[in-house]
């Protein structure tokens, strides 16, 4: 259960910040004025065709780059999101049992263990829904 909470922690504490998505949106909003800043000088004819389409490409180029950096940003507060929702189900599973495990108990475990890996007859690697992995390893 401390392991449990401790991920939970560090799932909220390095949540993504408001702040780089704010500055990446006021930069696109910057780009988006600049962009019809162009398009106006050009249909004043006050800017060479050349230089309006090198322009164009830079401005464009730069706002896709925010856009997929956004996209990325927004991605990964979505990760987040579902490890801190899967770590409390399986808190609040472990939560709701009373009693101390006397034997193996097969519907705890599928709540628990998302996968197994077999690297060796004795040497496993457990992935927890949580997205935690425990090593372990049988001795003789």
């Amino acid at each position: 259960m401390k392991m449990l909470k401790a991920n939970i922690e560090s799932v909220l504490s390095s949540r993504v910040e408001q702040e780089p998505l704010l500055d990446i949106e006021g930069q696109m909003q910057q780009l988006k004025s600049d962009l019809k800043e162009l398009v106006n000088l050009k249909l004043r004819n006050q800017i060479d065709e050349s230089v309006y389409d090198e322009e164009t490409s830079r401005l464009s180029s730069e706002l896709n780059e925010l856009r997929q950096q956004m996209l990325k940003l927004e991605e990964e507060e979505d990760q987040k999101a579902k490890i801190k929702e899967r770590v409390d189900e399986i808190i609040q599973l472990l939560s709701s049992r009373q009693d101390i495990l006397e034997q193996f108990d097969d519907n705890l475990f599928n709540a628990l263990v998302e996968k197994i890996t077999i690297l060796s007859p004795a040497h496993f690697v457990f992935t927890l829904k949580s997205g935690i992995s425990i090593d372990e390893i049988i001795e003789d």
